[in-house]
């Protein structure tokens, strides 16, 4: 039996959702940006959208491969790289695993995303069809935003990330029932997506289908590494 939320866990929610909009406000601006512009240069700069059309048909070729592969370089071996030049407070450093064992977990987990993302934007194309009209894209959209991330992407990852902040072990799930854990470990971080990539999925689906892997690969790469920037600066708590 699911028991009416009390008004201090819907505060608490609330409060958790706001700071994780504050927090990644301006990233996700600078990366929505970076994503229109990555849209705009395939429409109307020739040698961009040949580039493109490139990877899309290595995409094509490689297919699960491709989204593997480039999903683990994009998200766990580039921003390990860039880890590895910031400067980091002493207690970051204290709490952050060493680079083989970042690497050993990041590259499979991110991986295993970009095949996931790969198989959800084929199940998209198969249900919809291809994004020839305004209507298509709100659908996908509206699964994408709505469902997809609330009931599985936003969840396994908060989930995930969990398990490895606290050794691997179950300590960080502990005193938490399903649904505070989900007002308050998931659903900020779901409000964060939503304001992040909402405006990145629209320019996503827009795009031939083919692209859409490739350009959720660079985006999330972007992503990381803002993110990765933001959690290792000693003047800020991530």
């Amino acid at each position: 039996m699911i028991t009416p939320a009390s008004p201090s866990l819907i505060q608490g929610a609330l409060n958790a959702a706001l700071k994780a909009l504050r927090t990644n406000l301006l990233p996700g601006l600078l990366l929505q940006f970076l994503m229109a512009l990555m849209g705009a240069t395939y429409l109307w700069y020739a040698p961009a959208r040949h580039a493109f059309e490139e990877l899309a048909f290595i995409r094509s070729h490689y297919g699960l491969i491709f989204s593997f592969l480039g999903t683990s370089f994009a998200s766990a071996l580039l921003p390990e790289a860039l880890r590895l030049v910031l400067p980091t407070s002493e207690e970051s450093q204290e709490k952050m695993p060493a680079f083989k064992e970042r690497l050993l977990f990041a590259i499979p987990f991110w991986g295993l995303i970009g095949m996931q993302v790969d198989l959800f934007y084929r199940l998209q194309f198969l249900l919809f069809g291809p994004s020839d009209s305004a209507a298509v894209i709100i659908k996908k959209v509206l699964v994408d935003a709505f469902l997809y991330c609330p009931l599985l992407a936003v969840p396994q990852v908060v989930c995930i990330l969990l398990w490895r902040d606290h050794g691997f072990t179950l300590q960080g799930f502990r005193d938490y029932s399903p649904f505070r854990f989900y007002a308050l470990k998931v659903f900020p971080v779901l409000v964060a997506n939503w304001m992040v990539w909402i405006p990145l999925i629209c320019i996503i689906y827009a795009l031939p289908a083919a692209l859409g892997v490739p350009f959720f690969i660079v985006a999330q790469s972007f992503w990381v590494m803002v993110l990765t920037t933001l959690s290792n600066s000693p003047k800020l708590s991530f």
